[in-house]
């Protein structure tokens, strides 16, 4: 038996459905007797007291003053008696009318220009200064949340910059010296000598930082020449399979091989064209594209990781020959023991499964300073001079051999990834894209989404490129591979230009 099941930041969705880890019982909250939350909290104690028509005017009133905790207003147990008023579904909706940024949080990627419209209202929240704000939510959770999802969805729209310099706080900066590190080598080169005899490689990324994404481009090229054959990706759309004692998950996108090109359900991270085009490029060089997630109640259960593992060791387990490259999120391709000798992580659970230790690669979102001088230090720093391969990883070395930290083989650290502009080599992709021509479509009302797609594919097709204009009669510079595009400008609202034909040359 199959069960279709897509999966869409496991770990929101799971916070949204447990509303006992999100709101608990209100508590009074120090701060103006007339502010926001505590509006909110005198509700919650007139509805615990029976009072429920005081309730509903103080909650009433709280929505006027700004309250945006949509977690305590939808979950809060202490507000129980009031959901089931007649009065209640204009409450909420009046909540949604004056925080139009919760468009952020919806992850149904069936809507029209998903991410963008959800994007563009959390763009404009925070503009205004309408974002969520510590003084009007009764948990900070709700903060988080926002910056996660608009850090996510920026990396899916392509405003890099943005997400770059705020998903979970942004990337960091390390002394090299602080590390014990005495230099760094390009790791492409370095590759041939470490997959030797191994038939898995795990790579990780942050699901927010796109720099780490386009070095997974490389590197998946680069073992494709070495003889990989299979490409897992976590982020793929999967479909349940019940029953079989092999796997519990197989890929939904089953016109995917066919098609050659991601579309916006074939995964959520895929919505992010280096994503899209990192797979559209192991396609077409032979990679046979592996979905190996499980969805569970709780993601961060050890079922899921089991699962997890147990899909990928399926495949050699089918086809002995085949070696897999796997993309996994954050920390599930460690192979560091657990806590109190439990498997730990999935790339744990899945060494434990293989007769041959798979090789796991970090890719950290550290920038290195202050490095010996080198070549290779040279390039790291200054990625132009790296050519085509500008924002490459690079190992690093210590005194008493490679850097690692527990858990990994190599840790891939990433040069900072320039700006946004024509001259930004890491977007190249190692010479996979090339900046394209400038179109004479400029914005009119900040902020727009400038997306290019190959002509011929339908508008569900994820853009090879698309970037987000920030001030009115502005554009934004767009790198793709040589072919036919349709570029189309979209408003905040979702209103499209009429399409620009544009002939992209190999040479740019």
């Amino acid at each position: 038996m199959r069960d279709r099941t897509h999966v869409h930041c496991l770990w929101l969705l799971s916070l949204l459905a447990a509303p006992a880890a999100l709101a608990g019982e209100v508590t009074p909250t120090p701060g103006p007797a007339q502010g926001p939350v505590a509006l909110f909290d005198r509700a919650a104690t007139q509805a615990g007291e029976g009072r429920l028509d005081d309730a509903m005017s103080t909650l009433e009133s709280a929505v006027a003053a700004g309250y945006q905790d949509v977690f305590a207003l939808k979950n809060s147990p202490s507000l129980a008696p009031l959901r089931d008023r007649d009065d209640w579904p204009a409450l909420v909706a009046g909540f949604e009318t004056h925080n139009p940024w919760l468009r952020i949080l919806d992850t149904n990627d069936s809507q029209p220009h998903y991410p963008w419209l959800g994007y563009a209202a959390a763009w404009q929240a925070l503009q205004q200064g309408t974002a969520p704000r510590a003084d009007r939510v009764s948990s900070p959770m709700v903060l988080d949340v926002f910056g996660q999802m608009q850090g996510q969805a920026a990396a899916l729209v392509g405003d890099y910059d943005y997400a770059h310099a705020n998903y979970f706080g942004g990337l960091r900066r390390g002394e090299a010296a602080e590390r014990g590190i005495t230099g760094v080598q390009p790791a492409l080169p370095a590759l041939a000598a470490l997959v030797e005899g191994r038939q898995v490689v795990m790579l990780n990324e942050s699901h927010g930082h796109s720099s780490q994404r386009a070095a997974n481009f490389l590197f998946v090229r680069e073992l494709r020449k070495l003889g990989f054959t299979h490409l897992a990706l976590e982020t793929l759309a999967h479909d349940r399979v019940e029953g079989d004692p092999c796997r519990s998950s197989v890929l939904a996108d089953e016109g995917l091989a066919t098609r050659g090109h991601a579309v916006r359900a074939t995964g959520y991270y895929t919505n992010d064209p280096i994503y899209a085009e990192l797979l559209r490029m192991a396609l077409a060089e032979g990679y046979v594209p592996v979905a190996y997630e499980h969805t569970s109640p709780d993601p961060r259960s050890p079922q899921r990781e089991q699962e997890q593992a147990r899909n990928i060791a399926c495949v050699l387990e089918r086809e002995p020959d085949a070696r897999i490259v796997v993309i996994g999120g954050g920390g599930h391709t460690s192979k560091q023991p657990g806590a109190d000798g439990q498997p730990g992580m999935m790339g744990a659970r899945l060494k434990a499964l293989l007769t041959t230790e798979p090789l796991s690669i970090a890719n950290f979102t550290v920038a290195l300073q202050g490095l010996p001088d080198s070549p290779a230090a040279a390039g790291y720093q200054e990625p132009t001079r790296d050519g085509l391969l500008a924002g490459q990883p690079y190992f690093a070395d210590t005194a008493d051999g490679p850097y690692t930290e527990p858990g990994y083989d190599r840790v891939a650290f990433l040069p900072v990834p320039a700006a946004r502009s024509s001259e930004a080599g890491w977007l190249r992709l190692g010479g996979w894209r090339v900046p394209a021509p400038a179109v004479p479509l400029a914005c009119a009302s900040a902020p727009c989404l400038l997306e290019a797609r190959r002509v011929g594919e339908g508008a569900d097709a994820v853009p090879g490129d698309r970037c987000v204009v920030g001030s009115a009669g502005a554009s934004c510079a767009l790198f793709l591979a040589p072919g036919d595009y349709e570029v189309t400008l979209l408003d905040a609202a979702g209103v499209s230009s009429a399409p620009h034909r544009l002939a992209v040359a190999a040479g740019g």
